[in-house]
């Protein structure tokens, strides 16, 4: 780490804007500009993008599977985090890797009573809050580090919990819809995109793909609740349109917090995609909003 990072890292500039500890770094217009993906970079992200689909079907084929997948994908997107600001410095590898992974284990092996659902919607929007509309250092506050454990073990924990007491394929396909509104928000944002949704955040993405992306993922997801928890398909739209939603949200976050520290992805693991972080940013505010949904207004989990 340089000086120049570390000193941004634990200082407080009435000037700037901190996101977590960090000044947000200007970026310069020409980095900024839309760049449209050239045919190797597009074949990059089908394959890689088929690959992932394959091996997400085939850990699917049992809930002990599908719990194991998850560990390892909680496991690389922890690491990728404190790789991301160099956490190893001060905090071991093991013992920060274990924070990461121990609400997804509890939430698997032990029954939790249902009073701690409502807990996870306090500190769900005050990270939120804190990543958009804050303009100080959120390390000297909390530190960069808890706003992180929360905001991820909340997700990740989420999603365990939803593995352990709903049947596979709900959950599947409700990963499968945040993907699809990803892909199609991509696709058509490239094509007929003009007006930016979030240009200081993510200058890439665009409000007809948003749209675009909105429509097919709550039309999927619409589906998915209505016909594997037998739900009408009024309240299977209004809870899907929400859940496509805050994906967006997840990932205007997490690329707040890359564009802070002027970083481009969480990593290099999937070749045209970036980090795993990448892919699950997502997930980690709309499995939580999920749980919720489904613990207070469809099932007694």
């Amino acid at each position: 780490m340089s000086y120049s990072k570390f000193k941004f890292f634990f200082s407080s500039d009435e000037e700037g804007t901190f996101w977590p500890g960090v000044v947000e770094l200007p970026v310069d217009n020409e980095v900024s500009s839309v760049e449209p993906a050239n045919d190797e970079n597009k074949n990059q992200r089908i394959i890689t993008g088929v690959i992932l689909f394959a091996i997400l079907s085939l850990f699917f084929i049992s809930k002990l599977s599908a719990f194991i997948l998850f560990v390892l994908v909680a496991f690389i997107a922890a690491k990728e985090w404190f790789d991301l600001f160099e956490y190893s410095i001060f905090i071991p590898y093991p013992l920060l890797l274990f924070s990461a992974l121990a609400p997804l284990l509890v939430v698997y092996f032990y029954e939790l009573s249902n009073i701690f659902i409502p807990y996870f919607i306090f500190p769900l929007g005050l990270i939120i809050y804190l990543g958009f509309y804050t303009n100080f250092s959120i390390y000297e506050k909390f530190g960069s580090a808890m706003v992180f454990h929360s905001w991820f073990s909340i997700g990740i924990a989420s999603i365990g919990w939803l593995l352990k007491s709903q049947e596979l394929i709900f959950v599947y396909l409700s990963i499968i819809a945040i993907a699809t509104s990803d892909i199609f928000a991509y696709e058509i944002g490239k094509r007929i995109g003009s007006r930016k949704l979030a240009e200081n955040i993510s200058p890439n993405k665009t409000l007809e793909g948003f749209l675009a992306g909105l429509f097919i993922g709550t039309l999927f997801m619409t589906l998915n609740i209505a016909i594997n928890l037998d739900k009408s398909y009024l309240s299977s739209f209004l809870v899907s349109i929400v859940f496509i939603s805050l994906g967006v949200v997840g990932d205007l976050f997490m690329s707040k917090i890359k564009r802070s520290i002027d970083v481009k992805d969480s990593g290099t693991i999937f070749p045209g995609h970036g980090g795993l972080l990448d892919r699950i940013d997502s997930y980690l505010i709309s499995f939580p909003y999920l749980l919720i949904v489904l613990q207070f207004f469809y099932l007694n989990l």
